[in-house]
């Protein structure tokens, strides 16, 4: 994991660093963090990062440039725009800033958006290969609207079409251990991102205007609705 810093002003710079250094050790890990003081220097080193820290005001090419540049780099990254004037908000917005810090940094606030930003970016970005009579297909998590099981292979019912799968449900259930997904069913995985309706017996997933029936066990009904509901708060 990669992680870029931008900011002119020094202090910002070291007070982030240390942030974000704590917050990963205390997962036992050590992403890659690199820190610049001016957009110029950011875009001449950086070809891609997976999370950004962005200040705005900066001289010469402010923040809202730099997190455009980045966003087109890569569609996935997370960037978060650090600064005291929240003038600026309507402009990050336009290239789906993923939260808005203001100075000086609150350390809990940092630790609780940087998580979800983790969660959110592991997400969209995890690959799967999907082993078919035809072929490997390779789709991220987010592409992945559910999996039925159909005797002992499954159907993994993605946003560009159906693929049939030569391993059996349990292999599945295990594979898609990110928090998005959830075994609704002794025959059915689903991702939480395509829920649409739930009811007693069964869960309704929408992608474009397609709907989709899973069935939900009347046993796992409460904790189902439990776990979404967790989930909408997670990428809020």
């Amino acid at each position: 994991m990669q992680i870029i810093l931008c900011d002119d002003n020094v202090q910002i710079l070291k007070q982030l660093q240390t942030y974000i250094t704590e917050f990963f050790c205390s997962y036992g890990a050590s992403p890659e963090l690199a820190t610049y003081t001016s957009g110029e220097e950011l875009l001449q080193n950086v070809d891609c990062a997976d999370i950004a820290f962005l200040d705005v005001e900066m001289a010469g090419i402010n923040g809202i440039y730099v997190g455009t540049e980045l966003k087109r780099k890569n569609p996935y990254i997370k960037i978060f725009i650090v600064t005291a004037y929240p003038d600026y908000l309507d402009d990050a917005m336009r290239f789906q800033v993923f939260r808005y810090l203001s100075k000086p940094i609150d350390k809990s606030r940092l630790f609780r958006n940087l998580k979800e930003a983790l969660y959110q970016y592991s997400m969209e970005s995890k690959e799967f290969a999907i082993e078919t009579n035809d072929g490997v297909y390779i789709r991220r998590a987010e592409e992945i609207i559910y999996v039925e099981a159909i005797n002992r292979k499954s159907l993994i019912y993605t946003t560009d079409g159906t693929l049939e799968s030569n391993k059996p449900l349990s292999y599945w259930s295990t594979i898609l251990s990110l928090p998005c997904f959830y075994c609704t069913h002794r025959s059915f995985v689903v991702n939480l991102r395509f829920v649409y309706t739930i009811q007693k017996d069964c869960v309704y997933l929408k992608h474009n205007k397609r709907i989709f029936c899973a069935y939900l066990s009347r046993r796992k009904y409460t904790n189902f609705k439990q776990t979404y509901l967790l989930y909408l708060e997670s990428v809020k």
